[in-house]
């Protein structure tokens, strides 16, 4: 790297990091533009797998093996890929310990952030003792498949913790996939599903009336909802145990886990007393600190006193695009107001709901009159999007 090269230093190969990486690194080495800038990105995995695809392992479609994309494959980009953790956050220094093989410090010129949330199923007592499964955590989805194949008769219990989670139709998409499964499997009618959530409606990110279209789904496959059923501890007798005093039996037990800001992320000042994720600028992404921009999960973002943009790969996506936009501004020393951009709020997803159909969720967060979300009747089409969505992605991430 030259004198004058500038070095970024992208945390987390997620949704926001692969944008902010690949984004960087081709608009800043070009011919147009000789300076050697270096573009670093850290994970702690050394693969990428998008959330979604638990469901299709879930379902049968997908295997665990098959969906994980090396992120070394980023070297071929001119990305620098370093595989460890991230265990310090030196601002006043601007640099970086990881731990990997051997211990790393890395410095920096503009650090992004993207580190994402973590899982604290522990906070959730005796579900981990007593067989539960994360929905979360893709390693454990295989088994989930093959204990829901065993079923013959029972409750399936899925149960989303607490608030707030990423990817909020998932759960729902879940159950109705469970459901495919169970009718396929001729045992429907001995099943029971019931999913339980700590909130007065399904979706409260996305409103009342996206809500019900969710619950409608539901009820149609009969599944069962239950808000307000904040779960408290699950008991050895495959008994779970709720906030509001009641008690439910349970065959299998599926969970939304608590989510949580990383570990390096509470330690490292960016937070202030009685917050729990990093707050940034809504528009610009930036912390308090010089340089340092956040995106994705570990951020929260309030739209207004009950709402926050939604732990959603797409928004992390939306706000790499940002984030990286005025990193480039500023190094090549544009001062053109007009292309500094700003997160405008506004996101999708793809809400599957089986027998290959999606729902297509577009909302727009920042809107002048408050939040607004519409839930487009499923269909095959939006199936084959979501489908082509992940393909897209990878390819333009990783070089499928």
């Amino acid at each position: 790297m030259s004198s004058k090269g500038k070095r970024i230093l992208i945390l987390g190969a997620g949704f926001g990091g692969l944008t902010a990486a690949n984004l960087l690194q081709k608009n800043l080495s070009t011919s147009s533009a000789p300076i050697d800038h270096q573009i670093s990105i850290v994970d702690q995995k050394d693969y990428f797998m998008m959330g979604l695809v638990n469901l299709w392992i879930l379902n049968g479609i997908r295997t665990l093996e098959d969906s994980k994309i090396a992120l070394n494959r980023l070297e071929n980009r001119g990305i620098r890929f370093l595989n460890g953790e991230v265990t310090a956050i030196d601002f006043a220094f601007k640099a970086v310990t990881i731990r990997g093989s051997s211990s790393l410090k890395i410095g920096y010129d503009y650090l992004v952030i993207a580190l994402g949330s973590e899982f604290a199923l522990e906070q959730i007592s005796g579900f981990l003792e007593n067989g539960g499964f994360n929905l979360y955590d893709a390693e454990q989805v295989p088994k989930l498949r093959e204990k829901i194949l065993s079923l013959k008769s029972g409750r399936i219990a899925i149960c989303i913790t607490s608030i707030p989670y990423k990817c909020p139709p998932a759960p729902y998409e879940a159950s109705l996939l469970i459901n495919d499964i169970l009718v396929n499997n001729g045992v429907r009618d001995s099943i029971d599903v019931d999913i339980y959530t700590p909130t007065p409606i399904a979706l409260p990110v996305a409103g009342a009336k996206v809500s019900q279209d969710v619950i409608n789904l539901l009820t149609n496959n009969h599944i069962t909802f239950h808000p307000l059923h904040k779960i408290k501890s699950v008991l050895d007798r495959k008994e779970i145990e709720f906030e509001n005093g009641r008690t439910v039996n349970y065959d299998l037990l599926i969970g939304i886990p608590p989510h949580k800001v990383p570990e390096v992320i509470r330690n490292s000042g960016l937070m202030k007393q009685g917050q729990n994720w990093i707050n940034v600028d809504k528009f610009s992404l930036k912390t308090d600190y010089e340089n340092v921009f956040a995106i994705g999960d570990v951020t929260e973002i309030k739209v207004n006193e009950n709402i926050a943009i939604p732990k959603a790969g797409v928004f992390a996506e939306a706000q790499a695009k940002v984030v990286s936009q005025q990193i480039i501004n500023e190094i090549k020393n544009d001062k053109n107001k007009q292309s500094s951009p700003q997160f405008d709020g506004k996101g999708f997803c793809f809400m599957e709901v089986g027998n290959k159909k999606a729902g297509y969720v577009d909302a727009d967060f920042y809107n002048e009159q408050g939040p607004t979300t519409l839930l487009e009747s499923p269909s095959e089409e939006s199936y084959k999007r979501k489908i082509n969505f992940e393909r897209s992605k990878l390819n333009e991430w990783l070089s499928l």
